[in-house]
């Protein structure tokens, strides 16, 4: 395999918000010339897609010097990111419009309690649906939204207020018991009757969205995502690592994970690059 479509890329460790499901790598975030040699390994295959992720992205101090230099050596890649909107201003704003082809916004509940209690903060919401309003019909926008057995019966609510904007995708990713949700196992996990439940309410609601709405289950998490950990490390479907990209090939690395790779590519079916 020489060709990733989709790679997400957690540049930074840092975050402004505390969400108790959070599965992002503690570890040390890379310097800017780092991750430049990294994207020179990565310029070794085709890539559709690198969505810059976190932590929150938007507080790593390179991020946009590591978005021009993309776009320099290859403009042809397409670029996103997931932000969770807390430190954007209009200012912010206009440079991720010009910079990015897509935004991704997480809403995990229709309310500010409920957000200010899985650790989003009490004005999210209100947060995201301004932002919203000034991206609508500007950038491609897409939502995340992870469902665990607390936020289960709002996912209709969540879809009643993404669908009054430009949306061009929302991903439902079932919670995933990993680093620190593994802590939190009992508050949020999504036991497989339930896990049908949203299957069916997923069902449901594609039958008349504008939208696409995927249902992201526990063997596409493991198996069609190609994570870079801020500190360049890449890992199995396992949790384990398998090699860092400051030191090894993208080619010897992709060679190690061929196996857990088998559906990647396959996420054509459901996005768009």
């Amino acid at each position: 395999m020489n060709e990733l479509y989709s790679i997400c890329w957690n540049i930074t460790n840092k975050c402004n918000e505390n969400c108790k499901f959070c599965y992002r790598k503690l570890c040390k975030d890379n310097t800017i010339e780092e991750n430049k040699k990294i994207f020179d390994q990565l310029s070794k295959i085709k890539i559709g897609k690198i969505s810059f992720c976190g932590g929150e992205p938007l507080l790593y101090d390179g991020l946009f010097e590591i978005v021009d230099y993309i776009h320099n050596l290859n403009p042809q890649i397409k670029l996103s990111i997931t932000t969770n909107g807390q430190i954007i201003d209009d200012k912010l704003l206009e440079k991720i419009i010009s910079k990015f082809d897509y935004i991704t916004y997480s809403i995990d509940s229709s309310n500010e309690e409920m957000n200010e209690y899985i650790g989003r903060g009490y004005n999210h919401l209100s947060k995201i649906e301004n932002l919203l309003k000034k991206c609508n019909n500007r950038i491609k926008i897409k939502i995340n939204t992870v469902v665990t057995k607390i936020n289960i019966e709002d996912l209709e609510n969540i879809y009643k207020i993404i669908s009054k904007y430009n949306i061009s995708r929302w991903k439902i990713l079932r919670f995933y018991p990993l680093r620190r949700g593994k802590e939190n196992q009992k508050l949020f996990y999504l036991n497989d009757e339930s896990s049908e439940q949203v299957k069916k309410i997923v069902a449901k609601l594609n039958d008349n969205s504008r939208f696409k709405i995927h249902y992201n289950d526990f063997d596409e998490f493991t198996t069609s995502y190609f994570n870079i950990y801020p500190d360049g490390s890449i890992e199995n479907s396992k949790d384990e690592d398998i090699g860092n990209l400051k030191e090894m090939s993208i080619l010897d690395i992709i060679n190690l994970k061929k196996e857990d790779l088998i559906n990647h590519n396959m996420r054509k079916n459901y996005e768009e690059l």
